[in-house]
């Protein structure tokens, strides 16, 4: 068993000041934003925080993040704006500086690295509080004093399994909750919740929903719910698409080794763990060229025990437009113009690509986006 410090699993004082927020608002019956990512984690914190408000007295509003986006892009800080209510709620979307919705009383949950804090928010990050708790076990543990969800604890479950995997260090709080299910029916779940977010269509409100409806993992295992049969047609085409790039080869420099192809799904982190183990100790870096337009998405992943956000950001690129260097220090990427990722790789000690290399790169990884 790990030992928790007194600050575990973050600051006691902001855990009061989020509770004292959602009860109050709650007890009014309040609208309250739920503002999730689309993973497991994200969508499993999501699920506990719409059922404890519920039941809580308020109205949960679920405002997920369009494909590319999170709390801090324009497109959907503007919806949140423009939907009244008397609080926020934002789980596992990592954290930025600048405000989210100005005047609206919010309280982020995260786990990411937490260099930069949001503006004026209750700031509920497990970052550096060891072991680092998931965004779900997070609202699990900030729901429970405050609301009846005892029934709900195999959403923290999905959702620590989701992050960690089965050798996750929280069998003090989740040890009971795991023993009731068979480890298949979890990553059997966690596998098809992932899916809806990977699939080029996008479509985490299905995975969501279907976590609403489900009482266990078995549930969505065996297909019970509706909403399932969706999930598994994005499970499906998911792992088409990962055979299909998965034996591009590597270009190889100094310590890095780059795969690069071009897809509507957000396979390029699972192509980046695929090859840790077989590339080890390179720092393997995955560049898709099709999952949104006019930007490179990728993925940097090891097995060793380099900090990958230190690397990327001792890299001297200084200002970087886009989405970069986010995420954890064995975990990260980015989503960045292809002007910016030119840099980045020459940085790193690739040459500029020849014309002729580009358009052999294109026809291997099966063209444009669809």
């Amino acid at each position: 068993m790990t030992i928790r410090s007194s600050c575990w699993p973050v600051p006691h004082e902001l855990l009061t000041a989020a509770r004292e927020l959602l009860v109050e608002v709650t007890a009014r019956g309040g609208r309250v934003l739920v503002a999730p990512h689309g993973d497991a984690d994200g969508l499993g914190a999501g699920a506990i925080t719409i059922e404890a408000i519920r039941r809580m007295g308020g109205v949960p509003i679920p405002m997920l993040p369009g494909k590319g986006e999170h709390v801090h892009t324009e497109a959907m800080r503007r919806r949140l704006s423009e939907n009244p209510a008397e609080a926020l709620v934002v789980l596992d979307m990592g954290s930025r500086r600048g405000p989210i919705v100005p005047g609206l009383p919010t309280i982020v949950l995260d786990h990411h690295d937490a260099a930069e804090a949001p503006d004026g928010v209750i700031f509920l990050s497990a970052a550096g509080h060891e072991p680092v708790a998931t965004t779900g076990l997070l609202a699990y543990l900030l729901f429970a004093p405050i609301a009846p969800i005892a029934d709900l604890a195999w959403l923290a479950l999905v959702a620590t399994v989701g992050d960690l995997g089965a050798d996750h260090p929280f069998t003090e709080e989740l040890g009971e909750v795991a023993a009731r299910y068979p480890k298949t029916h979890v990553r059997e779940t966690v596998s098809m919740i992932n899916a809806a977010r990977r699939a080029a269509a996008y479509q985490p409100e299905v995975a969501l929903a279907v976590l609403l409806a489900a009482h266990e993992p078995a549930d969505i295992a065996r297909a019970r719910v509706p909403g399932v049969e969706r999930l598994q047609a994005c499970r499906a085409e998911v792992t088409a698409e990962v055979n299909r790039v998965a034996r591009i080869p590597p270009r190889i420099v100094n310590d890095v080794a780059l795969i690069r192809f071009s897809s509507g799904a957000q396979i390029h982190p699972l192509i980046a763990t695929r090859w840790t183990g077989r590339l080890a100790p390179k720092i393997v870096l995955v560049a898709n060229d099709g999952y949104l337009p006019g930007r490179v998405n990728f993925a940097m992943r090891s097995a060793s025990d380099v900090d990958l956000l230190g690397y990327l950001r001792g890299l001297g690129l200084g200002t970087v437009e886009g989405e970069f260097a986010n995420g954890h220090p064995r975990a990260t990427g980015g989503s960045v113009p292809p002007h910016e990722f030119q840099r980045l790789l020459q940085a790193i000690g690739f040459p500029p690509p020849r014309r002729a290399a580009r358009e052999v790169m294109s026809r291997e990884s099966g063209g444009t986006a669809r």
